[in-house]
């Protein structure tokens, strides 16, 4: 059974999920670079049997790292979120990192290694769209379970002890993955036509390309320059707030107190507290 991870801990974690992350996408060409040489055995300037061999460990090499970064990431979070009440935290990088997959490759598309740009459809434009997930990792870097906000998880969490603030961060985080559910449309009988008319409502309203401003995406699948995720956008708003609330708010510590008194209220044993000063195990 998995442990739970504390802050210290989840850092090295985390630290390890970036760092895949970051080479099998806008570092991909220096990871390139070194490889192939490696590999090869002589120095490789370029052309020749070296680019048909960057080609060839681009698709095997990306793709690896890709999936490597989604499982450290699935676990690091599965185990830190043990410890600040929920493990479903996990799905949280599995459900951005995949529907993020298609231009993920391109953006490490350093020497034409595109030929895993079709495994998935629905594809995301930019790593802006990973803020929500990198964003909340280094909330989790902190110690999250003794702020004072903080009300035994992350969706109890309240602002000022009314406005559920941890909720509406839950239902965001709903909001820009359900690229996952929406690409098992077809296995319910939703056309995928009019999934990706959902899709590109709930995430894209606005984009630009060529200088012109489009109410969604452009038409005839023309690749915008500029696309605003509402989704991501909203997410990260709320998060401010949640941070906020977590840090300065003191009602999640208020709520905790409330819980300790209930329990020495009634504790069996005529009432007596059950932590004082000086009192020893079966006394």
């Amino acid at each position: 059974m998995p442990s739970r991870l504390i802050a210290r801990a989840f850092v090295g974690w985390f630290v390890l999920f970036a760092s895949l992350l970051g080479l099998g996408t806008v570092f991909f060409g220096p990871v390139l670079w070194f490889t192939v040489p490696v590999v090869a055995g002589n120095g490789c300037i370029g052309g020749g049997t070296c680019s048909a061999m960057a080609a060839v460990l681009g698709l095997w090499l990306q793709p690896s790292l890709l999936v490597a970064a989604a499982l450290v990431g699935a676990i690091a979070f599965y185990r830190r979120g043990l410890a600040v009440g929920s493990r479903l935290w996990a799905l949280f990088p599995l459900a951005l990192l995949l529907p993020n997959l298609p231009s993920l490759f391109m953006l490490g598309n350093a020497w034409g290694v595109n030929l895993a740009a079709a495994f998935l459809f629905f594809p995301r434009w930019s790593l802006l769209e990973l803020l929500p997930l990198m964003a909340f990792g280094v909330l989790l870097c902190f110690q999250v379970e003794y702020m004072p906000g903080f009300g035994q998880s992350i969706a109890r969490t309240r602002l000022y002890n009314s406005v559920p603030v941890g909720l509406a961060y839950v239902l965001t985080c709903l909001w820009i993955c359900s690229d996952v559910v929406l690409a098992l449309s077809p296995h319910f009988g939703l056309p995928v036509a009019v999934a990706q008319d959902i899709r590109d409502a709930l995430h894209y309203p606005l984009s630009i390309a060529g200088g012109e401003e489009f109410a969604g995406l452009p038409p005839y699948g023309k690749r915008p320059d500029l696309v605003v995720p509402l989704g991501t956008l909203v997410n990260l708003v709320v998060f401010i707030v949640l941070v906020f609330a977590l840090v300065f708010d003191g009602s999640g510590r208020l709520r905790r107190a409330g819980a300790l008194i209930f329990i020495d209220k009634f504790d069996g044993d005529n009432s007596k507290p059950l932590f004082r000063p000086g009192r020893k195990a079966g006394d």
